[in-house]
């Protein structure tokens, strides 16, 4: 009844309160998320495949795999939601907007929502949808979404009130998911921290002065397709060859983006060093900063978010753009290596996102991986790939003889893969900086003896810091309080960083500094305050046994 009434609520005024626009867009997309699900239940029972129910099936075979109508619906929904609030964001005509004014004034830096919404645009969009997107515009129309947003970050003193807004919309749309999405919101003050202890690795460790501002670039090789050149049809391929291509030496990464919380910071972070230099701030972004941030995410929500957050945060930077560069954003699955699949326009869509990735994947230079992975007992990633590059976590230290294990199953966790994945591109690169926030349950537990031992054959130095917080072993503070996690979750956590510069000798063992065996004064100096008390933790030791 809430539901119909909310929705049923006439518009009669401008909007322009944060709060009340989050309420209505919730509103509005919790009864789409209704429609959409109904609708593929009704397409099941009656066996047909409409073109709902195909982009649903294309969205399971190539990023979640066990994805249902209903998880389907909430994911579209609020895509749909957050795709308009990016359009209406960019729109210099207030007193008009529609369905076909949105598709046009999503920005082209992300052209699989663009395709997307070209496709809600059209007359093919089915029926059962249409109306209630037509309703969300009718909310859009009553709103200026910039003057708004520009208002709520200065009165919330919100350094990101995009996931302030979203947390906003949650709470409304549902406090149950509010709670589940908890976790993907790296508290602010650590994602700062980790940034800037990455840049300062970058100058100390790599003799890069300018840190994650860094200009260089290097030439690497890339296999691309040989056409023949004598035959009538220049476009058949008759093998690959292997160029020289120009990159930047400091790629960054960050596999698992949610809504863009670490590369945002990474954007503010460098913005710094360009104070009172606005003029060659824009041409440095096209040509010397948007190359150099990729990201990866799964579900197609946080993903828009993202782009949102980094074309919001870059428009308040004062940055104009002079192409139509993307931002290197990408809809996919980290720890898939993508199979090229044909069929449905939203296949193809899908696909197009996911080939760019790979191709980050096979050929960038990363020389940072940075980000807060997800925490998933036993998950459901098990594609031959990551499952592959698992094996070496899955040996006793030495790394030759199996692990003698009975039940190694926490070493399948989410995080554990990422961690994984971002030492195999470090690896790979020859050198560079892995930064994560994750559960620390792999700091001491003797199941991860052989990932402790794998981490510390492949990095020079690892440093520890042990946030603790974990409720199960009812952990306390030096001051006898019980000890909060930085998230609302029951597992503690801790911030890892893996230097490898390349100089460790093969058959040597990095070194593993925890918080009170590395430079107090420094990690204070990183930190200022935010993370004081973390140096009166007791580290647990990070040893193979």
């Amino acid at each position: 009844e809430l539901l119909v009434n909310n929705f049923a609520e006439a518009i009669t005024q401008t909007i322009k309160s944060p709060t009340r626009l989050a309420e209505m867009m919730a509103g509005r997309a919790k009864y789409m998320a209704d429609v959409i699900e109904k609708s593929l239940n009704s397409d099941d029972e009656r066996e047909v495949q409409s073109n709902l129910k195909s982009q649903m099936l294309s969205f399971q075979n190539m990023l979640i795999h066990d994805i249902d109508n209903k998880a389907f619906a909430d994911i579209y929904a609020q895509t749909i939601a957050y795709g308009m609030f990016a359009a209406r964001y960019h729109d210099p005509t207030l007193p008009t907007f529609s369905r076909e004014e949105a598709a046009t004034l999503i920005p082209k830096s992300n052209p699989f929502l663009r395709k997307l919404f070209q496709d809600i645009a059209g007359y093919d969009l089915d029926e059962r949808l249409a109306w209630i997107v037509d309703e969300l515009v009718r909310i859009f129309l009553a709103t200026d979404v910039a003057s708004i947003m520009k208002n709520f970050g200065k009165s919330t003193k919100q350094e990101d009130p995009v996931v302030h807004f979203y947390e906003t919309f949650l709470a409304s749309y549902s406090p149950a998911l509010r709670k589940a999405r908890g976790v993907w919101y790296t508290p602010q003050p650590v994602v700062n921290f980790i940034v800037r202890a990455v840049d300062d690795i970058l100058k100390t460790e790599f003799n890069l002065k300018d840190g994650l501002a860094d200009t260089t670039k290097i030439k690497i090789k890339k296999t691309v397709p040989k056409f023949d050149d004598r035959a009538k049809n220049k476009s058949k391929i008759t093998g690959t060859q292997e160029v020289e291509h120009e990159v930047h030496k400091v790629q960054i990464l960050d596999p698992a983006t949610g809504t863009g919380t670490f590369l945002a910071e990474v954007v503010r972070h460098i913005h710094k060093k360009f104070e009172g230099q606005q003029g060659i701030w824009s041409k440095y972004v096209n040509k010397d900063l948007i190359p150099r941030l990729n990201g990866f995410e799964l579900l197609m929500a946080s993903y828009a978010m993202a782009h949102l957050k980094m074309d919001m945060l870059l428009t308040e930077t004062g940055y104009k753009p002079t192409d139509d560069q993307r931002f290197r954003i990408f809809l996919t699955n980290s720890l898939e290596e993508h199979h090229k699949d044909t069929g449905s326009l939203f296949s193809n869509w899908l696909a197009d996102e996911a080939n760019q990735a790979n191709a980050i994947k096979r050929d960038a230079p990363v020389m940072v991986v940075i980000g807060n992975p997800p925490y998933s007992g036993e998950s459901s990633n098990k594609s031959d790939w990551i499952m592959n590059l698992m094996e070496d976590y899955k040996k006793e230290p030495g790394g030759k003889i199996k692990l003698q294990e009975r039940n190694p199953k926490w070493i399948n966790d989410d995080y554990v893969k990422f961690i994984r994945f971002g030492q195999h591109f470090i690896e790979k690169n020859g050198e560079g900086v892995l930064a994560f926030i994750n559960p620390h349950g792999f700091l001491d537990n003797p199941t991860f003896r052989g990932m402790r031992w794998s981490l510390l054959n492949a990095f020079d130095k690892i440093y520890t810091i042990d946030l603790h917080g974990n409720s199960k072993k009812k952990e306390i503070s030096p001051d006898g309080s019980i000890d909060q996690n930085v998230f609302d979750i029951m597992q503690g956590v801790s911030i890892n960083i893996f230097v490898k510069t390349g100089n460790k000798k093969t058959e040597e063992l990095g070194k593993a500094l925890t918080a009170s065996e590395f430079d107090r004064q420094r990690i204070a100096n990183l930190a200022g305050t935010i993370l004081e008390n973390v140096l009166d933790f007791l580290s647990i030791r990070f040893q193979c046994r």
